[in-house]
């Protein structure tokens, strides 16, 4: 697999102009996958620094997401905005963009999963 990368990467060097051509014909469908799914992950940031509304968008989703983890873990106290409040700083004030990356990789990992959890489960209950 990582003898495909090199040798892709030399092509690339060598035809500029058909290099995202030759990647959706000549390389495997999981490399494919992965080069997608990191372009994603890197294109979401790139948007937030590019377009403010986006920025703030995410920092919404970023601050349900966190909130509604900690509530779940420990329950409606107290604790739970303190603990909110400082992975909040840290996860959106701090390192807002690697966050956005993460979270963004976590549903494509969540969504993926569940999609093999139903399409299995539909496999099996058809007989």
């Amino acid at each position: 697999m990582f003898e495909q990368i090199k040798n892709y990467l030399k092509n690339i060097n060598s035809n500029k102009r058909a290099f995202l051509f030759s990647l959706f014909k000549t390389q495997s469908l999981i490399l494919k996958i992965i080069i997608i799914t990191l372009l994603v992950i890197l294109i979401v940031p790139l948007l937030m620094y590019a377009f403010p509304i986006a920025k703030y968008v995410m920092i919404a989703i970023i601050i349900f997401f966190i909130f509604d983890i900690v509530v779940r873990s420990f329950g409606n106290s107290v604790l739970t905005y303190l603990v909110t409040l400082v992975l909040l700083y840290f996860l959106v004030y701090k390192y807002l963009y690697l966050t956005t990356g993460a979270l963004i990789f976590y549903f494509f990992l969540s969504a993926g999963v569940m999609s093999v959890f139903v399409w299995g489960t539909s496999k099996f209950s058809k007989k």
